[in-house]
């Protein structure tokens, strides 16, 4: 009887060898060899390997402060959720108090020059003063607006919100504490302060992780990752949950010492994917193969 035998290789994608035997039927019997039919499938397994959960930095937020300061406060703690416009903390410091002392005085100078310009620009139509005293009078105050603006936007910068500064311009009373608020909602990954500390500029106080879908990063060889293109369709199994993906990109470079290059594919939004998670991943890409057991012969 000739049977044809196929040799397969798995090198690249799968390539097939075939040569034509004749063998007796004992031999068959004697060699346990059992006719399989061929069967064509449109996935084709890549393998299992090492990946972990990462957050995409747009969803990372960090708080942090311009100026040297105190923690009076602390009204969250690390790993809880966080709602926007939620207070985390209250702090202090000497660069806020000089921040406010300087918009009041702005702001008294801005009162009183615009007095002045609207009483001699009433005085200029009525021509009982020169112009020119109305022409100085407006250029003055014009220069205090400049003045106040660059102090209100200081406030900003420092923190403080709408409300806080305009409480200030009216009531000129300075507040000891600034606020802290959080401009998203998500959860609390790191929270590097505590009651009574002090802060350094540009420290980060918080950091936030906003809601949305992570991403996955698998090492794999290099063969295998160029078999990825971006784009491309696959299936993972990964932390007990098989779903669909996609190729986000390549790591442009490639790891000399293992030669394996890092792939990033999408995740779905799920609390199953934690950040920092490490597990084997396997993956099965979308492309025609074949499917022949480990032991079969074609007819």
């Amino acid at each position: 009887m000739k049977k044809l035998i196929l040799l397969l290789s798995l090198s690249g994608f799968m390539t097939v060898q075939a040569k034509s035997l004749t063998l007796s039927p004992s031999q068959l019997k004697d060699w346990n060899i059992q006719s399989s039919r061929v069967e064509t499938i449109n996935t084709l397994p890549l393998g299992s390997f090492m990946a972990e959960v990462v957050t995409p930095p747009q969803y990372l937020y960090s708080i942090t402060l311009p100026f040297e300061a105190q923690v009076t406060s602390l009204k969250v703690a690390q790993y809880e959720s966080i709602k926007k416009g939620e207070l985390l903390a209250t702090v202090t410091g000497y660069e806020w108090i000089k921040v406010q002392q300087q918009f009041i005085q702005e702001s008294i100078e801005l009162k009183h020059h615009k007095h002045i310009a609207e009483r001699k620009n009433r005085l200029c139509k009525e021509e009982i003063i020169p112009k020119k005293e109305c022409l100085a009078a407006n250029a003055e105050y014009k220069a205090d607006t400049i003045k106040f603006k660059s102090a209100k936007a200081l406030l900003y910068g420092y923190g403080a919100t709408k409300e806080m500064i305009d409480k200030l311009f009216m009531k000129m009373e300075i507040s000891q504490t600034i606020p802290i608020y959080s401009k998203f909602s998500g959860k609390l990954l790191e929270l590097n302060i505590g009651v009574g500390q002090s802060t350094q500029p540009s420290e980060a106080l918080f950091v936030i992780q906003k809601k949305g879908a992570l991403w996955i990063e698998v090492e794999m060889p290099v063969q295998k990752a160029q078999k990825l293109k971006d784009k491309s369709e696959v299936r993972l199994h990964f932390n007990e949950e098989v779903f669909k993906s996609q190729v986000l990109l390549h790591a442009p470079n490639i790891n000399v010492e293992n030669q394996t290059q890092k792939v990033r594919f999408s995740l779905p939004n799920s609390p199953k994917f934690l950040r920092g998670l490490r597990e084997m991943a396997k993956i099965t890409l979308a492309h025609p193969s074949l499917k022949i057991p480990k032991k079969s012969v074609i007819d």
